[in-house]
């Protein structure tokens, strides 16, 4: 007969998960059959993959983030050390599978769970800060600059055959209207197709 104390050593692990064993069946003829026995009943760890793999950008954010950009107090500095400590949460989830832990692969899938929410806040904070110090414009901003503009390049530019006409051609003025229109008309179409890129 083995004594549950020397399991606790042999195997490392506390008296309780012991006395669980011992609960579910476990005997203490022998460690020999103990250990069997522990095989032999031990949860089979899911099959499943992960449910995400390491992405291409992730790898390409830690090569590119140095030391210098993790250790800022601003939100850049934020979102790269969540980013890394996604990356170290994920390789966290490939070493449980590896070793076929399910006690550990729980874990880890729960820490990265957690990493990848910490990352998403992390590009919404940053987001926030370009957009609040104008590092970045939000595009229906842009919209209304840019269509704001055109109108009135657009309104200018419809003027300009009548305008032009009978200076640009004194004897005829029809004629050089017309020609201006054409190159007008080029123009609107190069403007229509640029507005057509912002929608």
């Amino acid at each position: 007969m083995i004594r549950q104390k020397e399991l606790c050593e042999k195997w490392g692990l506390v008296k309780s998960e012991i006395s669980k064993l011992v609960k579910r069946g476990m005997p203490l003829t022998s460690v020999a059959d103990a250990e069997r026995w522990k095989i032999a009943n031990q949860k089979k760890p899911s099959r499943a993959r992960p449910i995400l793999s390491a992405s291409a950008n992730l790898s390409e954010t830690s090569e590119n983030s140095d030391a210098e950009s993790i250790k800022l107090e601003n939100p850049l500095g934020r979102l790269h050390r969540a980013r890394r400590a996604e990356v170290v949460a994920y390789s966290l989830v490939q070493r449980a599978t590896n070793e076929r832990n399910p006690v550990a692969m729980r874990a880890a899938i729960q820490g990265w769970g957690e990493a990848k929410k910490r990352v998403a806040e992390a590009e919404m904070e940053h987001a926030r800060w370009e957009e609040v110090n104008r590092v970045t414009i939000r595009m229906d901003e842009v919209r209304e600059v840019f269509g704001k503009w055109l109108g009135a390049i657009r309104s200018l530019m419809d003027a300009m055959p009548s305008s032009l006409a009978a200076r640009a051609n004194p004897s005829d003025p029809e004629c050089a209207k017309r020609a201006i229109q054409e190159g007008i008309d080029q123009i609107f179409v190069t403007i229509q197709k640029a507005e057509g890129a912002f929608k």
